[in-house]
Formats: structure tokens, sequence, C-alpha cells
């Protein structure tokens, strides 16, 4: 992970004109620097909030999830892997997309651990049951719907220990009159 982050930081200094050469860069210094059988997904975007656009390369990740509520529905979009996780196999390649935001879209990128969060029963708190929880959140603030997210696989998994890792990042796209206000 040190590897990673080290090597992506490096990278993404430097300018560049495309995401998918910038993870294909740093997907050869993992490779380079790591044993064989150590491999991460990666999330990577950049967003340009004069265009509110969001460019992005999902290397194996999680597809983080984009809410649109309008006119009373709530759109779901889902930000798909375009590559496999950096360091699996040396001839990956990795295709970086753009997504259109809009204002009060709502983006959240989640590890596995949230997802994979057990109860008792072995059964995992999972992707669906995320998703129903974020379109109950329109009036929340990012910081809200983080903690309520936490709360709810806490109290699925009856304060179980967790296993693995939980990342958890909540973005409200705001216009330049609201900057600060959420």
């Amino acid at each position: 992970m040190a590897s990673l982050q080290a090597s992506l930081r490096a990278q993404a200094m430097h300018a560049h004109s495309d995401l998918s050469t910038l993870i294909a860069d740093v997907h050869r210094l993992v490779l380079a620097a790591s044993p064989k059988h150590l491999y991460a997904s990666l999330f990577y975007a950049e967003y340009d909030p004069a265009t509110r656009i969001l460019r992005y390369v999902n290397a194996g990740h999680n597809a983080p999830i984009v809410l649109r509520w309008e006119v009373g529905r709530c759109e779901v979009f889902h930000l798909e892997p375009g590559g496999t996780a950096l360091g699996l196999l040396e001839s990956s390649q990795f295709s970086s997309q753009a997504f259109q935001l809009e204002k009060d879209d709502l983006l959240v990128a989640y590890t596995d651990g949230i997802t994979e969060s057990e109860n008792a029963s072995g059964e995992s708190w999972g992707k669906e049951r995320l998703e129903t929880l974020l379109r109950g959140c329109h009036d929340r603030t990012p910081g809200q719907i983080v903690r309520c997210i936490l709360d709810e696989v806490s109290g699925f998994a009856e304060n179980r220990p967790q296993v693995d890792d939980m990342a958890l990042v909540v973005v409200c796209v705001q216009d330049d009159a609201a900057r600060g206000s959420r």
C-alpha cells in the first residue's frame, strides 16, 4: 500500500493528458516494487468544478455510486471498473471515463469492508442495503450520510469486530454560490 500511495502521488504530480496512462504508469511501478501476490484495487478521479465533469479510472475497485434526485425520484449510476486491480496482471490495461455530474448529485465511494460487513448469521450487509439507505438521504449533509452508513453497518454487524478495513467518501456537488454551505 505504501508503494501504491507513493507511486500514485509521484505520478499525479506530473502533467498528464490521460488518466488511463497515469494509472498504467502507477501499475507498472507497483508491479516492479511489490511481491507478485500483492495487488490493490483503486478508484482515481479528477474533478473539474467549472464543468462538473468527473474523469476517472476504476481499477478493479467497488463501483462508486452517484445518486441524482429529480422530480421525486432517484437515479443511481455506478462508476464501473475499466481495468483490473493494480499489480495483478502484467498485461493490464486501464480505460478512463468521464461522468457529467449535476448540482446536488451525491458521489459515494467505499471499500468492500462496508458492503461485506457480516452479521452473526454470516450474511453480508451488501450493496443493495447501501443503495436503499442512500436513496433516503436526499436532505442530509455528506457528514450525516457517512455517520448514518457507519451506524447502519455497525448495527447490522451487531457490534461484532470489524474484519476488513472500511473507507467511505461522500461528496455533494454544489454550485459556486453554495460553496461552503453544506
